[in-house]
């Protein structure tokens, strides 16, 4: 038997027996008053006390044997009192509640907590078991009623302290509640912590998917189709869809005739919630056996219950913040993504954090609301509502969230797929203005307020994520634009003008030529060779800088190689290219930005160092990237230089987009070393 987690507990619950024997015998007095009512208080305390150091002593020593003295000598004496297997099996369950709750208090750390549970589940197996043994004659000498009551008390407190996950808990106890009739259905509605009503979180035998989802849309309301439980307390039936409505027509009459019945679930007089129970088989009517059996069940697990509710709130608040905090990653974090792109995760998100079936986003063009975006299915049978006179436009002018529980009645037949049922649908507004909808479909038993929070939620974030993409779209348009500015400038600085020397030259030439001048006019023709091939220099450079080929092919190195043998060397410039380290791919965007940096530092050095010598290194270290381009050239002071000038406002753009180190060292005279240095991101790869 595992005993790690409860030897360490139970010698800390050894030393301190008073306070667990407190909480035992509060237990005790509430669930088996019939036995422990008439005891005052000190005793019941010191009942409480014996049979806690009993099961801490077993804790610590990794056995029974305790346990099973206690058995032998008193038996016999409960059997003479007339106490049950029930309220044995029954004390027992109390006396690990109360270790449940011990361990609530022991441990911080929710994973020893969940070992302390497996743990204390496989001892309480055995104490069951050792528990079963020692009352089997009384067992046997038991009605057939009274076995089942007792087999389902014990599957039911089985249920409730081995199954971690509180989803599978209130399943199963719907299971067990089920059990205790023919041919039996149970639903358990629990308290809505937000709105207060009642809502359906498990069920069991019902066997089509139509009767599911008339389940799941089905509430318990302060009004309705009004009956009365078996503690007397009235509910009203409410319908959250079209298919429910026949259930809240029909169930009423069930509970009257006898064959349904609704069972109150409280905990130290706090309602938690309401167990529906019938039977399919005709004629059936509940009788006081199986109604106090029930009523039994119910009061054993009450506490288990509420404790499941309120796990399952907390997961789901805590998938909810999980999903947010995914989307709000992948959509703030990635702005260079195109809008529609951009707009497909919104869509395939906002279905996937409600658990819907199918999602449109709905963005206003004009004077109409366009469907640029599906995710899942259905889809919207139009493209474009009219924001006036249309059932969209009309929540889009609201702006406010609203759930439609039964699509076909609420949406007029041309403005609806016929596959909708159910629909949540979310305005996007940035501030004042309002920019579209967001909507979800077909979310098994309908929407309700916490899906609208979520939504509300999401919806928020979404407007961000397309402003992002909006505004980064624009950034990108102006940096296409301060790049034709650049080629313009370029041109004009270079090719330009010496298309302009030589047609002057050429001019000249000609004139010498007719003047007879043969001399002058080969000068000439000498010179204009040379604007020629400066010219052609020029023109090869900016046709290599627009777009390399070798860029997406061989990365920044063998583009920065091709440059090199493509422009410099052929102009006769003394060109190396020295690689460090492990050669690797970058970032697409990257490679690109320190591509024309590169660039930019070369043409510096061939027009306005007028460097004989040029040297490119890259070093590839651990975690980061060196770019280095050194020259012999004249040099500059750095200080001295207007900003922008030689192209020095473009470098630090470029530098700053990739959040790049950039140094400059130069002297006149003394040549220049540009350095840029770029940490890499855990992850980093093309993209």
């Amino acid at each position: 038997m595992k005993n790690e987690k409860l030897k360490e507990i139970g010698t800390y619950l050894l030393e301190n027996i008073n306070a667990v024997s407190g909480m035992y015998a509060a237990l005790l007095l509430e669930y088996q008053p019939r036995w422990y009512g008439a005891i005052n208080s000190e005793e019941r305390k010191r009942i409480a006390g014996v049979g806690a150091s009993m099961i801490f002593e077993c804790f610590t020593r990794g056995d029974l044997v305790p346990l099973e003295n206690y058995f032998k000598s008193c038996a016999s004496i409960k059997l003479d009192r007339g106490v049950g297997i029930r309220d044995v099996v029954e004390g027992t369950m109390l006396g690990k509640q109360a270790c449940i709750i011990a361990g609530q208090n022991f441990y911080t750390d929710q994973a020893e907590y969940f070992e302390y549970l497996e743990e204390l589940e496989i001892f309480y197996r055995k104490v069951l078991s050792l528990t079963t043994d020692r009352y089997s004659s009384m067992l046997l000498s038991r009605l057939n009623a009274e076995h089942v009551r007792n087999k389902l008390l014990l599957e039911a407190s089985r249920t409730v302290t081995s199954a971690l996950d509180p989803d599978e808990v209130l399943s199963r106890l719907a299971e067990v509640l089920a059990g205790t009739v023919g041919e039996g259905c149970c639903t358990i509605f629990l308290v809505d912590p937000e709105t207060g009503g009642l809502a359906p979180c498990a069920g069991f035998g019902y066997g089509s998917k139509e009767c599911q989802s008339a389940l799941q849309g089905l509430r318990l309301c302060p009004s309705g189709n009004s009956l009365s439980g078996v503690d007397g307390k009235s509910y009203g039936f409410c319908s959250s869809n079209k298919a429910s409505r026949s259930f809240a027509d029909i169930l009423p009459a069930a509970v009257r005739s006898g064959s349904a019945s609704l069972f109150h679930i409280t905990n130290s007089g706090r309602m938690v919630g309401v167990a529906l129970v019938s039977s399919d088989q005709p004629g059936f009517t509940f009788d006081d056996a199986t109604t106090e059996l029930i009523g039994g069940i119910l009061n054993t697990v009450a506490v288990a219950i509420e404790s499941a509710a309120a796990a399952r709130q907390t997961k789901r608040q805590l998938m909810e913040s999980e999903s947010l905090r995914r989307v709000a990653n992948v959509l703030l974090e990635s702005p260079e993504g195109k809008n529609g792109s951009v707009l497909g995760l919104i869509a395939d998100e906002a279905r996937t954090i409600v658990n819907g079936m199918g999602s449109a986003l709905m963005l206003l063009e004009g004077d109409s609301l366009h469907c640029v975006c599906y995710s899942g299915s259905p889809r919207c049978p139009m493209d474009f509502y009219p924001v006036d006179n249309s059932f969209y436009g009309n929540v889009f002018k609201r702006a406010e969230t609203t759930i439609v529980r039964d699509a076909q009645s609420e949406i007029p037949e041309a403005e609806r797929s016929n596959e909708i049922r159910t629909l949540i649908i979310v305005p996007l507004l940035e501030g004042h203005k309002k920019l579209g909808l967001l909507m979800v479909s077909n979310k098994s038993g309908g929407f309700d307020r916490a899906d609208k929070r979520i939504m509300e939620m999401f919806a928020a974030q979404a407007v961000l994520a397309l402003r992002n993409s909006r505004m980064f779209e624009q950034s990108e348009k102006l940096v296409v634009q301060g790049e034709r500015q650049r080629l313009a400038r370029e041109l004009h600085d270079s090719v330009t003008q010496a298309l302009y020397a030589i047609t002057f030259c050429s001019d000249a030439a000609v004139r010498s030529l007719e003047s007879g001048k043969d001399k002058a006019a080969i000068e000439q023709l000498k010179a204009l060779q040379g604007m020629a091939q400066q010219g052609m220099r020029d023109m090869r450079s900016l046709i290599f800088d627009l777009h390399p080929p070798e860029m997406e092919s061989e990365g920044l190195v063998g583009a920065i190689q091709a440059r090199l043998n493509s422009v410099e060397i052929r102009s006769g410039l003394e060109a190396d290219l020295f690689v460090e380290g492990d050669e690797r791919r970058l970032p697409l965007r990257v490679e690109e930005e320190l591509f024309r940096i590169a660039i930019e530092a070369l043409n510096n050095s061939t027009k306005h160092s007028k460097a004989e010598s040029v040297t490119v290194q890259v070093d590839f270290a651990e975690g980061e990237t060196i770019l280095q381009i050194i020259d012999d050239g004249q040099g500059f002071d750095p200080a001295a230089l207007p900003t922008g000038g030689m192209g020095l406002r473009g470098i630090r753009e470029r530098s700053e987009r990739i959040n790049a180190d950039l140094k400059i060292n130069s002297e006149p005279g003394k040549g220049t070393v540009l350095t840029v240095k770029v940490v890499e991101e855990i992850g980093g790869g093309d993209e």
